[in-house]
């Protein structure tokens, strides 16, 4: 977790109620936001492509028969890839907006941040 004056951004795994694997998420909070969730803009680690998110699953899932040292491996490699890089990139209010308009359904966008940035008619 990284804590800043503007945003904070946040890494986590969560255990599935339903068996050993577990989801990565991570997102950003706004400091001068109130907060409800874990996080106001929320992303999961997977992929678009389906062979690739079936590995991730696999890689999560704690009870896949994957050498424990290749999953780490390949864990560290997905977290760099996908998430730090794109946390890295997201460091203020107008890059976290521009992320949030690349977002294909406004819908999963909570109504705090939604009004926050005036994006009542998206």
């Amino acid at each position: 977790m990284f804590n800043g004056e503007i945003l904070s951004k946040v890494v986590n795994l969560q255990k599935s109620d339903f068996g050993n694997y577990y989801y990565l998420n991570y997102g950003f909070t706004i400091a001068k936001l109130e907060l409800t969730t874990t996080t106001h803009i929320h992303y999961r680690l997977a992929s678009t492509n389906s062979e690739e998110n079936i590995r991730i699953k696999d890689l999560l899932d704690l009870e896949s028969n994957i050498e424990p040292e290749q999953r780490i491996f390949e864990l560290e490699n997905l977290i760099k890839e996908k998430i730090i890089n794109q946390m890295t990139d997201i460091n203020n209010e107008a890059e976290l907006l521009s992320e949030i308009k690349k977002m294909p359904y406004s819908s999963i966008i909570p109504l705090v941040v939604k009004q926050h940035f005036n994006l009542s008619e998206w």
